[in-house]
């Protein structure tokens, strides 16, 4: 490791958005890309972190202050501020040895599908973010940095098995096939999956609500920039502010909550072209072969149930934050709780009723997550330089993908009791998960009136 990082001392010392412009390029060209193509992926991918930065500095500067003023005249203590996964991924990507991530999750995929242990071909590379965050969190926690980085390599495997287990579940409730979902949210079902038999048991399937209905009564408060207002205003009134100062903190948090996924898109912008390359790179060196192509999870998105109950789920979040005992994390960037509600949608197959009630019960586990690995994001923040935080206000982020699993492996590398004991738990229940998901993939795949030698048609 001190070999590599001497080798690549003179870019990182550059900062994360040179380094990773010219990562970005050299993988492109790799994969074939035309130099012109290769440059501007990579070039995109350095504006975006930059934007990043700019964006979480706006929002430090403007709603950081005022949750301080909250905590002042409350007397709660709430003294990390949710960034939301934009710049949470942003950041994790200024840590030195992000890099490493694109050759590892590459190289996983080559090696799973040259030995047939998977059919997904993983083109999301904007998710290799979560690995890097998963190796930092690891890395900062233990002080392994190797730990770090296996425990990565490890999440990319179990992605793509899950991706595996779920692509018929996923054709059923999207309509598109050929397609899987690699995501590392999915990975939750692991935890998620035992609860939702349970309720399966108790709740009868025909309990359930009408989700695009209930969507529009909601109307125009559903729209990020309308949310960031409220809350914005919410936190002015309590941090003590007058009727123009608090107004204008509403107006400036709607503009932090409506840049972020703006900015976030710059990514997609960045990688697809890159993922696209990938793609026929390893299809010309697997052919005669069914694949499935691994996406990112927005190909749900049109559903309503998902929006629904992260809606709905707001004022829980908020008032979860202010009763919670030893929670620190002013919930802002992510009350859109998607890394919940979302991987419920999916294994509920879209059961309102179901998706509200493990909605409630997860919350708490995110919010105390979120407070536990607050430190390390703050601590990556001031040694990177990608974001200043004044004294005494932390960096979190709520909602965090796999947030139970992220905390178990970062407890386990420590060695700790409690991480040794869930550790195990998690291994049982990872066998228990994929069993019965595999099962329940070929029932769909039956109810679909999908056959081995239709799929091999499809293909060639």
């Amino acid at each position: 490791m001190d070999y590599i990082q001497s080798l690549f001392q003179g870019l990182i010392d550059m900062g994360a958005p040179v380094f990773l412009t010219i990562i970005l390029m050299v993988l492109g060209l790799v994969f074939r890309m035309k130099f012109s193509r290769a440059f501007s992926a990579g070039l995109t991918l350095g504006v975006a972190l930059v934007g990043i930065s700019l964006v979480v500095d706006f929002m430090i500067s403007k709603v950081g202050s005022a949750s301080r003023a909250f905590v002042d005249n409350t007397g709660i203590q709430l003294g990390a501020l949710d960034m939301g996964w934009p710049p949470a991924l942003g950041l994790a990507w200024t840590w030195e040895y992000a890099f490493l991530m694109f050759p590892i999750q590459i190289i996983v995929n080559i090696l799973m599908l040259f030995f047939r242990w998977t059919s997904c071909v993983n083109v999301d590379m904007w998710n290799v973010g979560n690995k890097v965050c998963t190796a930092f969190l690891v890395t900062y926690v233990s002080g392994n940095v190797w730990l770090g980085l296996l425990f990565a390599t490890l999440q990319a495997v179990l992605e793509l098995k899950n991706a595996d287990v779920t692509q018929y579940r996923l054709q059923k409730l999207t309509g598109i096939p050929g397609v899987s979902m690699p995501h590392p949210m999915f990975l939750a079902g692991i935890w998620i999956y035992p609860f939702v038999k349970i309720m399966d048991k108790v709740i009868p399937s025909t309990v359930n609500f009408d989700a695009q209905k209930l969507r529009e009564k909601i109307g125009a408060f559903g729209e990020n920039h309308i949310m960031g207002f409220l809350v914005g205003c919410l936190i002015g009134f309590f941090g003590g502010y007058d009727v123009r100062a608090t107004l204008t903190l509403g107006v400036q948090a709607g503009a932090a909550l409506t840049l972020f996924p703006l900015v976030a898109k710059l990514f997609t912008t960045a990688l697809t072209p890159v993922s696209e390359s990938a793609t026929e790179f390893m299809k010309s060196r697997f052919k005669n072969r069914t694949f499935t192509i691994g996406l990112d999870w927005p190909i749900m998105a049109g559903r309503s149930e998902h929006w629904l109950i992260m809606l709905l789920a707001i004022p829980i979040i908020l008032i979860y934050s202010l009763i919670l005992p030893g929670n620190i994390v002013l919930p802002f960037g992510g009350l859109m709780n998607i890394c919940l509600v979302v991987p419920l949608f999916f294994l509920t197959m879209g059961n309102l009723v179901k998706m509200a009630i493990g909605t409630i019960i997860g919350i708490p586990m995110q919010l105390y997550v979120a407070s536990y690995f607050a430190p390390h994001f703050t601590a990556l923040a001031a040694k990177t330089g990608g974001v200043e935080t004044p004294e005494g206000q932390m960096l979190a982020w709520f909602g965090m993908d796999i947030s139970e699993l992220r905390y178990i492996i970062a407890e386990f590398s420590q060695f700790s009791m409690i991480g040794i004991v869930l550790f195990i738990a998690t291994v049982i229940l990872s066998i228990f998960y994929f069993k019965g998901m595999k099962k329940e993939d070929e029932q769909i795949k039956k109810e679909l009136g999908i056959t081995d030698q239709g799929m091999n048609k499809e293909a060639s």
